[in-house]
This record gives structure tokens, C-alpha cells and sequence, in this order.
């Protein structure tokens, strides 16, 4: 009975309405599964885009993502009495649209995700502010707020230079066993430490 309630359902589909279902379909089921390899991957990299995949335009994840957005809403339009062009001209723009912010929401996803942290490279050159005391000298820990890519992060920090107390903005010039941010002040006024080039690890 099902079945056969179903097989009408889309036997009244036009040819058009059969295609934008099948492209919507398979494309979201597809574009789900990549993208949970790619959310697995990038957390595993650190937010680092494996080298094996490629970063151009044409590639599967920003192929199935315009597939999957210019097939659900043709889909839509296509129950509208609308002519073929004003169907088409806005799926096609919506499918452009979402395909080139794809890349972007895998990784705004990947930033949010518990326990993740950025990679070293990452982390390199970039500023915050101090957060928790840091003792002088690398004599003890502390904490630093950063933003990266828009995603906050609290990390450990040391310094090789004078105590920097809450608030100081400081610089990212080294990583130490993957997790410990070295700093040193943004600004040097006040705030002795040690030559870049020797404080680096």
C-alpha cells in the first residue's frame, strides 16, 4: 500500500520535479558524508587541510555543496508558477553562493568542535591578550586569549621575558610540545624580554 501511494507520489512528478528530487537527494547524502570526513580530518590535522586533498574550486565538497543547494531550491521554485528561467537563475545563483562558503563552514564547525585546538603553524605570529599572570623567565604558566580565523581560544603560555600581567597584549613566537604558547609582549615598553630570534623554539 505504501509502496503503491509512494510510486503514485512520483508518477504525478513532472520530469523536471523527478530530476531536481533525485539531485537534491543524493547530493545532501553525499555532501553529509564528505563533510564528516572532512570535520574528522581537519580535527585530526588541527585545522590543517590535508595535502592530498584539492584546495581549488572544483573540488568534490564545493561540487556536491552547489548540487545539493541548487537542487533543493530548484525543487522549490519548481512547485511555483514560475517560467524555467526565473526557476534556474536563482538555483544556480544560490548553488554558487553556498559553494563558495563551504570550505569556510567546515572549518568554523571544525573550531567549535570540544577539544579542539589550532596547529602550531597556526598559532605563529598570532596576538591576544594575557588572560592569567605569566611568570618571568619561563619559571611558570599562564594563560592568553587569542582569536583565530574568529574562534577564540585560552591557551598556556610562558615567557622568556619579564611578568606580563592580565591584560598585556602579546605575540605568539613559539610553541612548545604542541601546546604551550611562548609570548612575548606586543608592545616593549615596560615590559623587558628576551630577542625574538633566541626566544624561539
Amino acid at each position: 500500500m505504501h509502496f503503491s501511494l509512494f510510486g503514485d507520489w512520483w508518477e504525478a512528478q513532472d520530469w523536471a520535479q523527478q530530476v531536481f528530487w533525485l539531485v537534491a537527494i543524493v547530493s545532501s547524502l553525499l555532501l553529509a558524508i564528505l563533510s564528516a570526513l572532512s570535520l574528522y580530518e581537519l580535527s585530526q590535522s588541527g585545522g590543517a587541510e590535508p595535502e592530498h586533498r584539492p584546495s581549488g574550486i572544483f573540488n568534490p565538497r564545493t561540487i556536491l555543496t552547489f548540487f545539493t543547494t541548487f537542487g533543493w531550491l530548484a525543487l522549490a521554485l519548481s512547485y511555483q508558477d514560475v517560467s524555467p528561467l526565473l526557476l534556474l537563475l536563482p538555483a544556480f545563483a544560490g548553488g554558487l553562493l553556498a559553494a563558495a562558503f563551504a570550505k569556510r563552514l567546515v572549518r568554523l564547525l571544525v573550531s567549535w568542535a570540544p577539544g579542539h585546538s589550532p596547529g602550531a603553524e597556526q598559532l605563529m605570529e598570532t596576538t591576544g591578550k594575557v588572560l592569567e599572570q605569566i611568570p618571568p623567565h619561563r619559571n611558570g604558566f599562564g594563560k592568553v586569549h587569542i582569536k583565530l580565523r574568529n574562534a577564540p581560544y585560552e591557551l598556556e603560555a610562558i615567557t622568556g621575558g619579564g611578568e606580563l600581567k592580565p591584560g598585556v597584549p602579546v605575540r605568539v613566537i613559539g610553541v612548545i610540545d604542541g601546546r604551550v604558547l611562548l609570548v612575548e609582549p606586543l608592545e616593549d615598553e615596560g615590559y623587558p624580554h628576551e630577542n625574538q630570534k633566541g626566544s624561539r623554539v
